[in-house]
C-alpha cells in the first residue's frame, strides 16, 4: 500500500507539469499566431493604402489634365495658357469654372484618400519651353482587420506642358477628310486624317496611313483603300537622300526610331484617336517669343525682320492694305532665317533659304516659286554611321511656314491656276466648319462656309496706270478673296516664278487650307493643313523630315518653334513619404 501510493504521488506532479508546459506552449503559439495575424493584417492594409494612394494620384492627374484641356479649348488664343496652373490651393487648381477640385476623404480601394497640392513651379513668362511642375500628395488611411489604423502617403511631381504637336510626326496631315491618290503620288513618311482617308492602291505610302473619327464631319475614321509601298532595297535604291532613313539604317545597324520599316505588314489603321490640331489663335505668345529670342530674317547682311514685322508693305504706303506684308525673294541671294519671327500680314516667298527658323504669318503665306535649302539635310541609304548622320543634320537648314490663314502655292492670277483648283477650294468638296474666334480679324466667321473663293471682307492694293508717268501706282484698293494676297494682283504676277513649282523645302502649317498648282514637285518637310486643295502635274512626293520626329534620335535634340499643343502629363518625381 505504501509503495503504490508513493508512485502515484510522483506521477501526478509530472502530469500536471506537462499539462502546464503544453498550455504555455499553446498560449505562446496562439499569441504568435494572433500577432502574426495582426502584422499580416497591417501589412495587407498598408499595401491597400499604398495602392489607393497611387490610384488616387493617377486619377487626379487625369482630372487636372482634362480640366486644363477644357480651359485650353475655350481659350486657345491665350498667349500664356499655362497660367491656368498659377491659381491653386492645397485642395484645387485652375481658373474659375475650369478649376479642378481634388479628392477629399474619398473611398478608394477600401481606404479613405485625400489628395493635396504641395506646390506649383512655373518658368519665367516668355521662356520658349512652357510647363507647370505640380507636386501632388495623396494620403490613404484604412483600418486593418484587428482595428489598427494604417496610413500611407505618396508624393509625385507631374509635368504639364505644351509640346510640339504630334501632327508634325507625319509627312501629310489633314484635319479634315484626306485624299492621297494618283499614279506618281508618293509619301515617304506617315499620312493621316482627322476624318476618312481615301487611298486608291496606286499611290505609294512608304509609311503608315491613319484615319480618325470626326464628329464635326460625321466621319467614322475609315481608311478607304490600300497603298503601295516599297521594299527596303527598293527604298534604298529609289527614295533618294532627302527621305528619312530606314529601320535598321543598314544591315545590323539596329533600330532607328521613326525610320521607315519596310518589314511591317500592317500599313493601314482606321478608327484611330483624333490628333488635336494646334490652331493658331492670338499670336501674342509667338510675338513675345520672337522678340525674346531675337528671331531675325536677313538678306545680304541687311536685317529685314527683327522679332516682328508690321511695317509698310510692297506698296510703300504707310496705311496701305498691304501693311504688315512682306516679300522674301531668295533667288539672287539667300534668305537667312534664325529663330521665330512674326509677320503681321501676308508673306510672299520664293528662292533659297539658309538657317533654322519659323515664319508666323497673321494671314496668308504665298509660295510663288521654288523654295530650297542652301544646306539641306541628307540621309544615306544604307547608312553605316547613323549617329554621325544625326549630328551632321542637326545644323542643316529648316524652315517653318506657319499661317493663320492659308498657304497658297503658285501664281493664282494665272487662269490655269483657278481652273485646276476651283473644285477643291469650295463646297461641296470643302465642308463648312467652325473657325478660331481670332480668325475673325482676317474675315473668317465663327462658322465658315468652306468657300475660299468668297470675299473675306478685307482689301488688297489695286495698282492703276498713271497716264503721265506710264507706271502702275498703288492708288486704290479692291475687295479680296480668302485665297488672295493683300499685296495685290499686279505684285503677285510680277513676283511669281514663271513655270511650274517643282521644289518646296519647308514645314507647311495653316489654320485653313493649303492650295495651289504644282509641277512634278517634291516637298521636303511636312504638310499639315485643315483642307487640301493641291493639284499636281505628273508626280508629287512628300518627304518627311525626321528631325521633326517626337521619338526619333534626330528630333530628340532638335528644336524649332512650331505650333504646340497640350502634352500628356509626365511624372518627373516620385517618393513614398509615409
Amino acid at each position: 500500500m505504501r509503495s503504490g501510493a508513493s508512485r502515484t504521488g510522483f506521477v501526478l506532479p509530472i502530469v500536471v507539469a506537462c499539462i502546464l508546459v503544453v498550455a504555455i506552449i499553446a498560449g505562446g503559439m496562439l499569441n504568435y499566431v494572433l500577432y502574426g495575424t495582426r502584422v499580416t493584417g497591417v501589412y495587407i492594409t498598408a499595401s491597400q493604402c499604398r495602392l489607393a494612394s497611387q490610384s488616387a494620384l493617377d486619377q487626379t492627374k487625369v482630372d487636372i489634365q482634362q480640366a486644363f484641356k477644357t480651359y485650353y479649348h475655350a481659350y486657345p488664343s491665350s498667349w500664356d495658357v499655362l497660367s491656368w496652373f498659377n491659381t491653386h490651393t492645397a485642395q484645387g487648381i485652375g481658373v474659375g469654372g475650369y478649376a479642378c477640385t481634388l479628392m477629399r476623404d474619398r473611398s478608394v480601394n477600401g481606404c479613405r484618400v485625400t489628395v493635396t497640392i504641395q506646390g506649383v513651379e512655373r518658368p519665367p513668362v516668355g521662356e520658349p519651353f512652357q510647363y507647370a511642375h505640380v507636386t501632388l500628395q495623396a494620403t490613404a488611411t484604412g483600418d486593418s482587420a484587428a482595428g489598427v489604423e494604417v496610413s500611407k502617403m505618396i508624393e509625385e511631381t507631374v509635368e504639364y506642358a505644351l509640346r510640339r504637336s504630334s501632327v508634325f510626326d507625319h509627312a501629310y496631315f489633314m484635319n479634315n477628310y484626306g485624299w492621297f491618290r494618283g499614279n506618281g503620288v508618293v509619301a515617304n513618311g506617315d499620312v493621316r486624317a482627322n476624318g476618312d482617308l481615301l487611298l486608291d492602291g496606286i499611290a505609294y505610302i512608304n509609311g503608315f496611313a491613319y484615319a480618325a473619327p470626326n464628329t464635326e464631319l460625321g466621319a467614322s475614321g475609315l481608311v478607304i483603300g490600300a497603298p503601295r509601298f516599297m521594299s527596303r532595297d527598293d527604298y534604298w535604291d529609289y527614295a533618294g537622300l532627302r527621305t528619312r532613313p530606314t529601320s535598321p539604317a543598314s544591315d545590323g545597324a539596329g533600330v532607328w526610331l521613326q525610320g521607315y520599316d519596310a518589314a511591317e505588314s500592317t500599313r493601314v489603321y482606321s478608327h484611330q484617336e483624333e490628333l488635336e490640331m494646334p490652331y493658331l489663335g492670338d499670336l501674342e505668345w509667338y510675338r513675345m517669343v520672337a522678340n525674346n529670342t531675337g528671331g531675325t530674317i536677313k538678306q545680304n547682311g541687311v536685317t529685314l525682320v527683327s522679332g516682328c514685322f508690321n511695317g509698310n508693305g510692297p506698296s510703300g504706303l504707310a496705311t496701305g492694305a498691304d501693311k504688315g506684308s512682306i516679300v522674301l525673294d531668295g533667288t539672287a541671294a539667300p534668305i537667312e532665317i534664325s529663330g521665330p519671327v512674326v509677320i503681321e500680314g501676308d508673306v510672299i516667298i520664293k528662292g533659297t533659304v539658309r538657317g533654322q527658323g519659323v515664319i508666323y504669318a497673321g494671314r496668308n503665306i504665298h509660295v510663288v516659286g521654288n523654295v530650297t535649302y542652301g544646306n539641306a539635310p541628307v540621309w544615306p541609304k544604307p547608312d553605316p554611321s547613323p549617329a554621325q548622320t544625326v549630328k551632321n543634320n542637326a545644323g542643316k537648314d529648316m524652315l517653318g511656314l506657319v499661317s493663320k490663314g492659308n498657304i497658297v502655292i503658285g501664281n493664282y492670277k494665272d487662269p490655269a491656276w483657278m481652273n485646276a483648283v476651283k473644285e477643291f477650294i469650295g463646297p461641296p468638296f470643302v465642308k463648312a466648319y467652325s473657325s478660331d474666334p481670332t480668325d475673325a480679324s482676317i474675315g473668317y466667321p465663327s462658322m465658315f462656309s468652306g468657300n475660299y473663293t468668297a470675299a473675306d471682307s478685307g482689301q488688297k492694293v489695286k495698282y492703276l496706270l498713271n497716264k503721265k508717268t506710264k507706271k502702275y501706282e498703288p492708288s486704290s484698293t479692291e475687295d479680296r478673296a480668302y485665297y488672295e494676297s493683300a499685296i495685290g494682283d499686279l505684285k503677285i504676277t510680277e513676283i511669281a516664278q514663271s513655270g511650274e513649282i517643282t521644289h518646296i523645302d519647308a514645314v507647311l502649317y495653316n489654320n485653313h487650307a493649303v492650295m495651289g498648282t504644282l509641277g512634278p514637285c517634291q516637298f521636303n518637310g511636312a504638310v499639315v493643313s485643315r483642307d487640301d486643295g493641291l493639284v499636281f502635274n505628273a508626280t508629287v512626293s512628300f518627304n518627311w523630315d525626321i528631325r521633326l520626329g517626337s521619338r526619333s534620335p534626330d528630333g530628340s535634340n532638335f528644336f524649332i518653334y512650331l505650333p504646340m499643343s497640350v502634352a500628356n502629363p509626365r511624372v518627373i518625381g516620385w517618393r513614398e513619404v509615409l
